[in-house]
């Protein structure tokens, strides 16, 4: 569900800002940026907007039903949250699969505001890894995000952990998803 609460949070982390600079910079209380990304309060249009704004980004009306990243990793964080790998899974899968039936216009949109991280690290790296194979494929623009380090894994991941598959595995892995430490065949990420 893309919630007020977690795009707000997902510019403010990206932004590296603390709640309190937040809400000393739009001049309000920082409890109350706190119950805003924690969805006990909510926000009205005109606050995120302004909220936004002091982040240096704003609010826009994209017409498609996929989701974009930034929602997939807050799905992403709170299932990792509740210890639920599986559901984690799904939603990356699921993103997958949106980034892959959007038109470019709309997939580029979809990727361009920077997600919050998951408190995974693997699973960072995998989200910026299916956004960035997306993207290039289709030889599309890449977000400046995808270019952080937070986004990449200082040690490779081989997703696939049966030894005899990793070589093959790592053949079929996209470049853009190993320049984030990734190794994973793309046939892994498409719904069944």
């Amino acid at each position: 569900m893309m919630t007020a609460s977690a795009l707000l949070r997902a510019a403010r982390s990206h932004r590296g800002i603390s709640q309190r600079a937040l809400a000393d910079a739009a001049g309000i209380h920082q409890p109350r940026v706190a119950a805003l990304e924690g969805a006990t309060e909510d926000a009205t249009v005109n606050r995120l907007a302004e909220l936004l704004r002091v982040l240096g980004a704003q609010l826009t009306l994209v017409p498609s039903e996929l989701r974009p990243v930034w929602a997939a990793a807050d799905d992403v964080r709170r299932a990792l949250g509740k210890d639920d790998e599986r559901t984690a899974w799904r939603e990356i899968i699921q993103l997958s699969d949106d980034l892959r039936a959007a038109d470019a216009a709309t997939c580029v949109t979809l990727a361009i505001a920077p997600p919050a991280l998951t408190g995974d690290p693997h699973f960072d790296a995998l989200l910026a890894a299916i956004t960035d194979a997306a993207l290039t494929d289709r030889q599309l623009p890449r977000p400046e995000w995808l270019d952080d380090e937070r986004w990449r894994l200082a040690e490779p991941w081989d997703v696939e952990d049966v030894p005899a598959l990793q070589r093959a595995a790592r053949k079929a892995t996209p470049a853009a998803s190993k320049r984030h430490g990734i190794y994973l065949e793309r046939a892994v990420l498409e719904s069944v």
